[in-house]
């Protein structure tokens, strides 16, 4: 091997382009995929450990009695931002569990809290969130993969929010009876809109080996909708 197979020609390649070639290989993908996983949980656990110290000694001091006013508020503030941020790890921890593919039933009106009490914690303040209720006899369900659903709905959250430097706008989560079927609606409205609007009709497509999946667009406003049949708990097995 001469010298010349060695030269080298002064220009280096961006590492922007070399890093989305990598990107576009299924395999190294699937690597990246288990690093970031592993960095997620074990920023949880090591977060959750340190988060669980500070609200206990926060709120033994609480307990134990403290003179002075101005230290006892911000002992409460420290111990009320740790509890939120012990509640916010924990989400994300349930999250990263491996999600199961087995459906089962569950009622709409539930469905709808679980998936807004996820989406409102990670939401951006500047973001407004809604919830459309509807009335509930209690035996109405549906059949879902609920982690599944849950996962979804929570990136087409991000999908409308994550391109956006300063996100601002609105996200309404609702359901409503049609006839014999049960329709759940995730709707939002933001300018710009997302690009990835174009995907998510098929990102939804499999909460359900008997959903309908539509999506529609007025202006601003864009909305996913998925019918699902209707499933009374008294004709039901179990649920």
């Amino acid at each position: 091997m001469n010298d010349s197979d060695h030269s080298w020609s002064g220009t280096v390649p961006p590492l922007e382009v070399e890093f989305n070639q990598l990107s576009n290989s299924d395999a190294l993908w699937a690597f990246y995929r288990i690093y970031l996983e592993f960095i997620l949980r074990r920023v949880v656990h090591d977060l959750g450990n340190s988060i669980y110290g500070i609200n206990s000694l926060s709120d033994y001091h609480l307990r134990s009695g403290i003179d002075d006013s101005a230290l006892a508020e911000s002992l409460g503030l420290i111990r009320d931002s740790a509890e939120h941020s012990r509640d916010l790890l924990a989400m994300v921890g349930d999250l990263l569990q491996p999600a199961d593919t087995v459906e089962e039933l569950a009622k709409p009106a539930e469905l709808i809290q679980e998936a807004s009490k996820i989406v409102k914690m990670l939401l951006p303040r500047s973001v407004q969130l809604e919830i459309a209720q509807n009335e509930d006899d209690g035996l109405i369900c549906v059949s879902v993969v609920r982690g599944d659903f849950l996962r979804k709905i929570l990136a087409l959250a991000a999908m409308d929010v994550n391109h956006l430097r300063m996100a601002s706008g609105k996200i309404c989560l609702g359901w409503a009876r049609e006839e014999s079927r049960i329709g759940i609606f995730y709707r939002s409205i933001f300018n710009p809109a997302s690009e990835l609007r174009s995907r998510a009709l098929s990102l939804m497509e499999h909460v359900s080996r008997d959903v309908e999946v539509s999506s529609s667009r007025l202006g601003e406003e864009f909305t996913i909708s998925l019918s699902f049949p209707l499933i009374r708990l008294n004709d039901a097995v179990s649920i």
